[in-house]
């Protein structure tokens, strides 16, 4: 595999984050579903010095920020991560479902890959992201979102199961 060019690829989707966020910031936690003909990609940082992170897509609703440069910043990191996705085909490799991109302000990283069908337990996308937040930053659902809740529940429940 041509670990070159995808290192080059995790160096350019960590300028492109650093690019797209208005501030300074300590913690960036994205993830993303590729497939042959779709994809989504979203991130939440944690702003220098505080514990609440901030959604890849309320960036631009941050006062001075220049909601055009932000939209095409995503564009962009999207189109990464589809390269990303291509250059395991390039190597004749598997090419992954999701990924888990975790990245710190000093440029330390952390990349998971997952392979898993990313339907295999009935989980739609909304349901998938709503679990990623659960899971990776501990958000639950608002109270008022009653099949949120009872989503995270179910989830919790069969991961204490051994599901």
């Amino acid at each position: 595999m041509n670990t070159t060019k995808m290192e080059e690829l995790y160096q350019e989707i960590a300028t492109e984050i650093n690019m797209i966020i208005p501030e300074q910031w300590s913690e960036v936690l994205l993830y993303s579903e590729v497939e042959e003909h779709s994809d989504a990609t979203f991130f939440y940082y944690y702003p220098m010095g505080k514990s609440t992170p901030i959604y890849s897509l309320d960036i631009e609703d941050i006062e001075g920020v220049d909601v055009e440069e932000v939209d095409n910043g995503l564009s962009n990191l999207s189109d990464l991560l589809r390269k990303l996705w291509n250059e395991f085909i390039v190597n004749k490799q598997e090419p992954w479902k999701s990924l888990n991109f975790i990245l710190n302000s000093k440029g330390k990283f952390n990349i998971r890959y997952s392979y898993e069908d990313l339907e295999k337990d009935g989980y739609d996308y909304v349901d998938r992201v709503a679990i990623w937040e659960y899971e990776k930053l501990n958000m639950l659902p608002k109270s008022t979102d009653v099949s949120g809740i009872e989503l995270i529940e179910n989830y919790k429940k069969k991961s204490s199961d051994g599901k």
